[in-house]
């Protein structure tokens, strides 16, 4: 290669537009985040709006006008197309297949679209890890800028929680660019996801970080591209489950508990990269002053600072009846580890662990958004 060509700049790889959807994805992304269409095919065959807008739109008109000519059974199909596309979020936010990029009901064994081994039992272990994520606007901010990500593949679960900061549609953008980011790195053979059953822990937890870096470098550049994002960055504590191991790559103050129902403890399995929290560590206030401290919540570390970032990276054993939750500082303001531990024990079933801490924050204020991920590691047999 010629010096003159050494020292031209690199292009930076564009967005990447859906050619159904028209949806602007992450440069790395192999499937539409809004409408899972795979973005390597490009010819357009619902339009612009995607398969979901359209199934929308058609029985909108038959609910406002009626339409007996299809029949009752046609009718249904699309009702059910419509339930496989936007899933209902009465049971928690859509588990996403890491094949297919698919939404399907938190707890299916398989994929609905490919038929993918989802939330399946390790054989070597006899475990299972059975996910439930649901968000909240909270009872006093207009608008939610939490963002929750949930997919799996034969039985391995990622997990992740993103809070934006730096306005409403700013804080917004950063954790649901970060959400992307994560996605497009594990999503689709082009991927490799269908080797996060054998890949080494170290292998993994260097694709956790390379995703959080990603996500970093997009926030950062979007930012810098559009003056109304300035300033915008987003937490991001990052979990993958397999078989006996829990896995974390984490930035920011939301956190990563283990509740040991066994040991009835609680275990903070991160640490806060905020300045109040600094203050505990070195012993110049108390835990339960740093959660009324008017600087509680001023990170020193957080995607969207710079291009430079640091990810603190974990791994813990688990066994039959651990859970692990996964929650932003807008629970954590208002539920304790003990609350967390008492509302574990209470019930075996994550959707309503999920459910309890997500109520059980609202009856004390819910001052900010509220997000929470439970993953419950169970017996087989």
């Amino acid at each position: 290669m010629s010096a003159a060509a050494q020292a031209q700049p690199q292009a930076k790889p564009s967005a990447r537009t859906c050619a159904h959807c028209g949806y602007a994805n992450v440069p790395r992304a192999t499937a539409c985040f809004r409408c899972n269409r795979d973005l390597s095919d490009t010819g357009v065959v619902e339009g612009i709006q995607g398969i979901g807008e359209l199934i929308e739109g058609a029985l909108r008109f038959i609910q406002r006008r009626g339409y007996h000519g299809l029949g009752p059974e046609r009718i249904e199909r699309l009702r059910e197309a419509r339930s496989k596309v936007h899933p209902e979020n009465v049971n928690g936010e859509p588990l996403t297949c890491l094949r297919c990029g698919n939404l399907n009901v938190p707890e299916a064994a398989a994929c609905a679209r490919c038929g993918e081994p989802l939330i399946v039992p390790d054989e070597d272990f006899d475990l299972i890890a059975r996910p439930n994520a649901r968000t909240s606007v909270g009872l006093v901010r207009q608008n939610n800028e939490d963002n929750l990500g949930l997919w799996a593949t034969d039985g391995v679960v990622i997990a992740l929680v993103a809070d934006g900061m730096g306005g409403a549609a700013a804080g917004e953008e950063a954790s649901r660019l970060t959400v992307e980011a994560v996605q497009a790195e594990f999503l689709g053979s082009e991927r490799q996801s269908e080797t996060l059953v054998t890949l080494s822990e170290d292998d993994l937890l260097h694709r956790m970080r390379e995703a959080v870096l990603d996500a970093n470098n997009l926030v950062v550049e979007r930012a810098e591209k559009d003056a109304s994002r300035k300033g915008m960055g987003t937490t991001s504590t990052l979990v993958l489950v397999r078989a006996n191991r829990v896995l974390i790559a984490h930035v920011g103050d939301s956190r990563a508990y283990l509740i040991d129902r066994q040991g009835k403890q609680v275990v903070q399995l991160t640490s806060d990269h905020s300045f109040v929290q600094a203050l505990v560590a070195s012993g110049h206030i108390t835990q339960d002053q740093a959660r009324h401290h008017p600087m509680g919540h001023v990170l020193y570390r957080a995607l969207g600072q710079s291009r430079e970032l640091d990810v603190d990276l974990y791994s813990r054993t688990v066994r039959a009846g651990d859970v692990i939750v996964l929650c932003s500082d807008g629970l954590t303001r208002h539920i304790d580890p003990q609350d967390m531990l008492s509302i574990a024990l209470g019930s075996q079933h994550p959707a309503e662990i999920s459910l309890d801490l997500i109520e059980q924050t609202t009856e004390r204020g819910a001052e900010d958004n509220v997000s929470v991920i439970v993953v419950a590691i169970e017996r087989t047999n």
